[in-house]
């Protein structure tokens, strides 16, 4: 698989010390949903869509060994890939399955997102995703 040049410089932000903990990224975009201090969120990047009221929006997310998300879904469809450590994740009444570090994967939108867990209980999990939504519309929601 091909990844372009600026995808390869946010590959290397993401593995940075300083930016997951935090240091220097831009402020996170509005979110809903309360974050646990186990949980860290930096929107890395963001790019408003010509001609639309849209922006693209990738974070990158980092969970602390055993933690999990709460019951949630996203608005829309979101992509990401596994920065490092391990994800158990799955949507509806789908089995949960596992994601290491290397794998893409796809957040289903309008589903119930029933299971997201870092694997590990002793190692982060770091993550990268992207969502296209409408300006200031959050990309997570819990019930």
């Amino acid at each position: 698989m091909k990844i372009g040049a600026r995808f390869r410089s946010i590959l290397a932000l993401a593995a940075s010390p300083a930016i997951a903990a935090g240091a220097g990224g831009a402020p996170p975009a509005p979110h809903p949903a309360p974050m646990s201090a186990a949980v860290s969120r930096i929107e890395l990047e963001h790019s408003d869509v010509p001609g639309t009221d849209m922006e693209t929006r990738i974070y990158l997310i980092t969970f602390a060994p055993g933690t999990a998300a709460p019951l949630h879904h996203h608005p829309v469809e979101g992509i990401g890939y596994i920065v490092e450590g391990r994800a158990r994740s799955a949507f509806g009444t789908a089995a949960p399955v596992t994601l290491v570090a290397g794998q893409g994967f796809r957040d289903q939108a309008m589903t119930a997102h029933t299971v997201f867990a870092n694997a590990d209980a002793r190692k982060p999990l770091k993550f990268l995703v992207a969502y296209t939504v409408r300006k200031g519309t959050p990309v997570m929601e819990v019930p």
